[in-house]
């Protein structure tokens, strides 16, 4: 973790269908946020951001 990191106090409110229509650069910055790899396309961010903030029940 970088030095200079500091988590976030809130947990984003986002729901499934918020990340399906997030654009790129909103995803990017949210895993960014979090310290999160930020690596691969559009739909490899999308589904990894929905997987580290969605609960398995939230993904159906």
């Amino acid at each position: 973790m970088a030095p200079d990191f500091q988590m976030p106090l809130h947990y984003p409110r986002y729901d499934k269908s918020d990340y399906e229509e997030m654009p790129e650069w909103q995803i990017d910055q949210l895993l960014k946020e979090y310290a999160l790899p930020v690596a691969g396309d559009v739909n490899q961010k999308r589904r990894f951001a929905m997987g580290a903030f969605l609960w398995p029940e939230q993904l159906n």
